[in-house]
């Protein structure tokens, strides 16, 4: 969530080294793309267990099997991830890197925004071109904080009090030459957009995961879908009431009756040539382990990533 100054993380690579086992990644189905966004905070290590969190973030990250990484938080892991994994990557910047299973034949960086808020990669997937572009939108105002005790007008003006907003225009701004080509190529684009969705903030959920009566039209949210977007989690757990899909936990040392679970990562896609066929979300609290894929894993990160599997048409 919470950004600050990316600081040398020696630690972490030289931890990360001790589990570096670089090997050819076998090719998944050739129709079948599996993505993951994952913020791993500060380099995939928890500060009070650094070799235990690059070793968990390292087996997580292999035992998802996902053909195509959005990482957030980086800071300096990003070639033993590449290595560990046998992946062809971008380091976009300190905060961002994409990691491919498949070649990755160009790189798009632009220069009205910051490569540490956006960038993006074209994959060669078996003859098939697919467009995936990591995101990181800034942390203020604090989604945590949000006064859900007030209208959803002024909920709203809090929240665009802050740049996620604009960030998102201007990135859907830029992305229409690619927008126009989804027909062709499909176009996914995730990661950590620090913000609410309104299909989470419904008439259903208003008195559920303490949003206190508010039912809200969050912009960001709202700005994807008008460009057309799909948000894969939501599409495959259509129904919030079931399946909030957590990725940032509020309160985890106050009382329960506090505490608030929200969806802040996602990945959203669009194109007439790709569908979403499944998509989930994992989370935990930090120093804990992660019972994923039938196995139990350290979970370093204060994000939990989302999974989306998409078929090719």
């Amino acid at each position: 969530m919470k950004m600050n100054q990316p600081i040398l993380i020696t630690l972490f690579s030289i931890s990360c080294m001790l589990f570096s086992s670089c090997t050819s990644a076998p090719v998944n189905n050739p129709k079948e793309l599996k993505v993951m966004a994952w913020n791993i905070w500060h380099g995939g290590h928890s500060k009070a267990y650094p070799a235990k969190g690059c070793e968990g973030t390292l087996d997580i990250l292999k035992k998802s099997n996902a053909d195509v990484i959005l990482m957030i938080e980086t800071y300096g892991a990003s070639d033993q991830v590449a290595d560990y994994l046998g992946y062809y990557h971008r380091l976009l910047s300190s905060n961002l890197s994409i990691y491919s299973r498949y070649p990755i034949t160009k790189t798009y960086t632009f220069p009205a925004i910051s490569t540490f808020n956006f960038g993006g990669v074209e994959i060669d997937m078996n003859g098939q071109k697919v467009r995936l572009f990591d995101t990181w939108l800034h942390y203020l105002p604090d989604t945590r904080l949000a006064p859900c005790e007030k209208s959803s007008e002024e909920i709203l003006a809090w929240d665009d009090a802050g740049s996620r907003d604009d960030e998102a225009r201007k990135i859907i701004e830029i992305l229409q030459p690619f927008l126009a080509q989804t027909d062709s190529i499909p176009l996914i684009m995730g990661g950590d957009f620090n913000s609410h969705s309104h299909l989470d903030w419904t008439e259903a959920t208003k008195n559920l995961y303490n949003h206190g009566g508010a039912v809200v039209d969050w912009t960001v949210s709202k700005e994807m879908e008008k460009a057309g977007f799909k948000d894969s989690y939501r599409t495959i757990n259509p129904d919030p009431v079931k399946n909030i899909g957590t990725t940032w936990i509020y309160g985890l040392e106050r009382d329960l009756k506090q505490k608030r679970e929200d969806r802040i990562d996602y990945i959203y896609y669009k194109g007439n040539t790709i569908e979403a066929t499944h998509s989930e979300t994992y989370n935990q609290e930090l120093g804990k382990l992660l019972a994923f894929k039938n196995e139990n894993f350290f979970y370093a990160s204060d994000h939990g990533f989302v999974l989306s599997t998409f078929k090719l048409k």
